[in-house]
This record gives C-alpha cells, sequence and structure tokens, in this order.
C-alpha cells in the first residue's frame, strides 16, 4: 500500500490478488445479484438494496448495513467502464453510525484488473477524502473487509 497526498486531497491505494478471472472479478463488483451476496456480512443484515445501471453516467446504489450499529448509502456514478480491466466511479457515501449522521463522503474510485498468473491483480485508488482518519479508516477496515468479502464469494464458487 502507498498513500501520497495530492491537489486532489488525500488519496489510498491498496492491491490484492484474487483467485479468479479478470471477467469474473468485474462482474462481481457490476451484477446486482452478486453485489447483494458480498456486501452482505454475516450476521450483519446485509445488502437490503443494490442497483446498477451500468453505462458512463448510470450508478451503482446500494443501501446496506456492514454491521449492526452501521448503515450506509453508496452512489458511485460510471465515469469509465472498461470491460473487464478498469471501473472508475465518482462515490457519494452517507452514513448512520448509532444512530447519528456521519458527513457524506465524495470521492474517487479507480479499479483496475490485471491477469495473473494465479488469478487477477485487483489495484484500488481512492481519493479526495477529507481528513487523513477517514483516509486510515478506508485503508484499514472498508477496503480490506470489502476485499475479503469479495475474495471469499469469487472462491466460494
Amino acid at each position: 500500500m502507498s498513500l501520497t497526498e495530492s491537489r486532489e486531497g488525500l488519496r489510498l491505494q491498496l492491491r490484492r490478488e484474487l483467485h479468479a478471472t479478470e471477467e469474473e472479478v468485474f462482474d462481481a463488483l457490476v451484477n446486482p445479484d452478486k453485489q447483494a451476496v458480498w456486501l452482505s456480512p454475516p450476521g450483519a443484515g446485509g445488502a437490503v438494496e443494490t442497483t446498477v445501471d451500468l453505462r458512463v453516467g448510470g450508478a451503482w446504489e446500494a443501501r446496506f448495513r456492514p454491521n449492526h450499529l452501521t448503515e450506509v448509502h453508496d452512489v458511485q456514478t460510471y465515469v469509465v467502464i472498461d470491460r473487464p480491466h478498469r471501473l472508475v466511479t465518482d462515490l457519494v457515501s452517507e452514513s448512520v453510525v448509532e444512530g447519528q449522521s456521519m458527513p457524506p463522503l465524495h470521492s474517487r474510485v479507480d479499479i483496475t484488473l490485471e491477469p495473473t498468473v494465479w488469478g487477477t491483480l485487483m489495484t484500488v485508488e481512492q481519493s479526495g477524502f477529507p481528513d487523513v482518519e477517514m483516509r486510515d479508516f478506508f485503508e484499514t477496515v472498508v477496503w480490506p473487509a470489502g476485499l475479503d468479502r469479495i475474495e471469499s464469494f469469487l472462491t466460494a464458487r
């Protein structure tokens, strides 16, 4: 992982090799039925709604509960779609934690998928964090948990 600061605000970058083809990983990211499975952590209530309008200018909208104290509403508007190699979205994420609304996050998410001998290298870059604490939370909690769930979904097929 590497972290940098730029005009776009705070950024993060992380990589994970997944045991699946680029096409399988891409489909897990854009298919609402598959999203509903991997967005659902065990015992946490899971995805209550996920829809996808897979076109530039379209959006992926999800409402889910990553844990029993948190409700999340994400809208990711597609900026780049290059199946099965790259997805770029502008994210607006709103959450309620223990009944308290958190400030919304506006950021850009750039995901690239590259074939490897073992499967696919998924690189996630996210920029536009308002502060170091939010960036660090996404780096150490949000993305690792999400990637763990995607990996579990893909290996369970």
